[in-house]
């Protein structure tokens, strides 16, 4: 099942309306069943919760941030790599590449 998901999610596209917010809960709908959207959403604007961890545990919400200034950027920890919206198209990348790439890194479930 899981390569199913990971194949299904990677031709998706960042439009204006479909984000890597609507793409975290696209993925986290189809591999757990469970509506991630309201929550996501009141998390990333500083009113809802999650458990922040200190290891990623699959699956798990995935917050990057470039820098102090710059937008957050959402994804999922999914059987050992990232699932991320990218701007041209979903990706499945090992975490230490995403790693590279961001200042702060953390998880949540």
């Amino acid at each position: 099942m899981s390569d199913n998901v990971v194949n299904e999610m990677l031709d998706r596209e960042w439009t204006s309306t479909y984000t890597c917010h609507e793409f975290a809960c696209e993925a986290w709908q189809k591999i757990t069943g469970e509506c991630l959207e309201s929550r996501l959403t009141a998390f990333l604007n500083g009113h809802g919760s999650f458990e922040k961890l200190s290891e990623p545990i699959s699956p798990c919400i995935t917050h990057f941030q470039l820098n102090d200034r710059s937008s957050t950027h959402v994804g999922l920890f999914f059987e050992g790599q990232i699932l991320h919206l990218h701007l041209r198209n979903g990706q499945y990348v090992p975490l230490e590449d995403v790693m590279l790439h961001f200042k702060e890194v953390s998880f949540y479930r």
